[in-house]
């Protein structure tokens, strides 16, 4: 299950459709499919070189070099690294998904741009420590956290947990060394047990990064 490229082939299916008079951040819409499709993967900016992102537009590489030195261009990118990082952080938030399925998301997560993983990251950390402070009180005073707190601190803790399995960062002293002693003594222990006996091992990234530009090439190929 990879998040991202499924907000990618669903932006740009909205695009494609849009209203003849829309606009973005007050302007005019201009682009070709292609070029906003080139927009849109700027995600993977790290993990997807400019070679790879022409390919998957549609776009001869020297044409995407051409977009990159122009300010429209790079502020639609911009916005659009904006705009997904809002999404994927309601996500998660809201929505449900097994220890397999979170895993892939997590592994997709590392691929991102590293300034799309900053904008993704450091809000929902700060929501994590409020709410490992939270889960820290309740058990003191032997009360659980309210049904829907507990749903939030369980997404994200099996997350970031995965996340940081996967490539490790400075925010692991928070996520286990902090938040998941917390999240043990809180959480459904079906939850806990899945995500400790989940092993990084489990995952074929060459598998995956196959799997991942196949779904961004099929979904898109219907509006190039």
């Amino acid at each position: 299950m990879f998040l991202a490229a499924k907000w990618v082939v669903e932006a740009l299916d909205r695009y494609h459709h849009r209203p003849p008079r829309a606009t973005i951040m007050g302007k005019r819409i201009i682009f070709p499919n292609y070029h906003y499709l080139a927009a849109l993967l700027h995600i993977y900016t790290g993990t997807f070189n400019l070679q790879q992102i022409a390919d998957l537009s549609d776009l001869p590489v020297e044409e995407l070099k051409f977009q990159r030195q122009q300010l429209d261009f790079m502020t639609l990118v911009d916005y659009l690294k904006t705009k997904f990082s809002e999404w994927y952080r309601e996500t998660l938030l809201l929505r449900d998904y097994s220890v397999s399925e979170y895993a892939e998301i997590a592994w997709e997560y590392t691929k991102l741009d590293e300034m799309v993983q900053s904008q993704i990251k450091i809000p929902l950390l700060d929501r994590l420590k409020h709410l490992m402070h939270a889960g820290q009180s309740c058990l003191e005073r032997g009360v659980e956290l309210d049904t829907y707190d507990r749903n939030i601190f369980r997404r994200l803790i099996q997350f970031f947990m995965l996340a940081e399995s996967l490539k490790p960062t400075l925010s692991s002293r928070l996520v286990k060394g902090k938040a998941f002693p917390v999240a043990e003594k809180s959480l459904p222990a079906k939850d806990i047990s899945d995500l400790k006996a989940w092993s990084p091992e489990r995952l074929d990234a060459k598998e995956l990064m196959e799997t991942l530009v196949r779904e961004i090439r099929e979904g898109t190929r219907a509006f190039l």
